[in-house]
């Protein structure tokens, strides 16, 4: 089905015939589940669809764009929407809610304060840093106090500001070091001399990775091992020397460099330039610690575990539903993060990783939201969490070969892949082949169920 008007008309030709029904969900309690999934998987909707007049709530899709950049960002196509927007408010749609898509521009904040009023819940769509680009001073913290102000008032905002932050970070490791999917020995540095004096004793102990807390693909994380030496037996019985030598791995692309001790610390502390750094072949500028705590300046230090060249196990969420694992197997080098590397896609109900989903079930009943100092704040509506294998900590008494770890969360506007994967340029949701858009369309309709049943928690329905 084409773009433009013709394909709207066709799209609520397609709703309308079902317009007898409050939503998919109500049509399913009286045709039948298998009668209206057979009708849904025929039809494509590449424009919005219309709401239900008494949805049972109203929801809008927040998108921004860059002011003076080619479709206001790489994010998004020649209709200046994400191309994943529109299958997700339709997704809202679908699950009986209202949903509109609508925009957030920089210079027009009040009136976009009034306009957000009439909704129950938000799904912000924009991508980070992005407001810090073309717009006026202090615009990212506008915008967030405006979403706290919106929680504050019984509102939904996915993800919240708290949210984004505090698991976002890569410090969240930090926090969940004590819980099964953590790894105890995981340090945070936001300061120079904590870095220098805590990551001398670990890398003295065993390989260590060093993460920093801003960049993307890999960027900035770095595989080390110490060269030449010996490493100690015990932690805490030896420290390293500014002139000891070390073999490092940037994860972007796999590339190595050998630096000394301080020439790696100065660069994470002043960059690349800075006297006595050396010479370094990254192309990008350390200086991870810049700004301080607040600003996002922080590293955080773990133990290397040698099953990283495995790959890494991607579970993909929405709410406290999984959509579907991944499993990135990298193709060259040990980084899986930086584009390299051979996808297989599982189902939830796969028993291949159903340990390892049923330990993250586990862990968000027992309380990883208030390790992440977020008790109260609903789980992100579209969020990943990215593992990597490990020998059990203790063979002997282990029920299983491997146990898992997380590496990250990701919950700061992950893409929709399938959709994404034509965005940028000329093409628009359109040009999304059917296979691709039919399986996408199973992730954004989940978020839209989800995001009901995550507004009746919240209203106490």
């Amino acid at each position: 089905m084409g773009a433009g008007a013709s394909a709207q008309e066709e799209c609520k030709s397609h709703y309308s015939e079902h317009a007898k029904y409050k939503s998919i969900a109500d049509a399913k309690e009286k045709l039948g589940a298998d009668t209206v999934d057979a009708y849904v998987k025929r039809h494509r909707y590449n424009e919005l669809l219309e709401s239900p007049a008494d949805a049972k709530y109203k929801m809008a899709v927040v998108e921004f764009n860059v002011p003076g950049v080619k479709n206001g960002g790489t994010d998004k196509g020649p209709n200046g929407h994400r191309i994943d927007s529109i299958p997700i408010a339709n997704g809202v749609i679908k699950a009986g809610g209202g949903c509109k898509i609508i925009k957030y521009f920089h210079d027009k904040h009040e009136e976009f304060a009034a306009e957000v009023e009439q909704y129950d819940a938000l799904i912000v769509r924009i991508n980070p840093g992005q407001l810090s680009q073309g717009t006026s001073e202090g615009t990212q913290k506008r915008f967030d106090d405006l979403m706290n102000s919106m929680i504050a008032k019984g509102k939904a905002v996915w993800s919240s500001p708290g949210v984004q932050t505090n698991m976002g970070a890569k410090d969240a490791l930090c926090k969940i070091a004590s819980m099964k999917c953590g790894l105890v020995d995981t340090f945070a540095y936001y300061d120079a001399e904590t870095l220098e004096k805590k990551f001398k004793q670990t890398m003295a102990f065993q390989p260590r990775v060093i993460k920093q807390n801003r960049g993307s693909a890999g960027e900035g994380i770095w595989l080390c091992w110490l060269e030449g030496k010996e490493y100690c037996k015990k932690f805490g019985d030896a420290s390293l020397e500014d002139s000891d030598k070390l073999k490092l791995m940037e994860m972007n692309d796999n590339h190595v460099e050998y630096h000394t001790v301080k020439e790696f610390l100065i660069f994470c502390e002043h960059g690349p330039d800075a006297p006595g750094a050396g010479t370094w072949t990254s192309t990008f500028p350390g200086k991870y610690l810049e700004g301080g705590k607040e600003a996002g300046g922080q590293l955080v230090d773990q133990r290397l575990l040698p099953r990283i060249s495995e790959g890494e196990v991607r579970v993909l969420m929405s709410g406290d539903t999984c959509q579907m694992i991944i499993h990135k197997k990298p193709e060259g080098g040990l980084s899986a993060v930086g584009g390299n590397s051979a996808y297989t896609y599982y189902d939830p109900t796969d028993p291949k990783y159903a340990d390892l989903l049923a330990k993250l079930l586990g862990d968000i009943e027992n309380g990883l939201m208030e390790a992440l100092d977020l008790k109260g704040e609903p789980l992100p509506l579209l969020w990943t969490c990215d593992y990597i294998p490990k020998d059990p900590e203790d063979p002997a008494a282990a029920t299983v070969d491997t146990e898992y770890v997380v590496g990250e969360f990701n919950c700061s506007c992950v893409g929709v892949s399938k959709f994404q994967a034509v965005c940028g340029g000329d093409k628009t949701l359109a040009d999304v082949s059917d296979e691709d858009y039919f399986d996408a369309c199973k992730l954004t309709d989940l978020m839209g169920a989800q995001a009901i049943k995550m507004l009746d928690k919240l209203r106490g329905a």
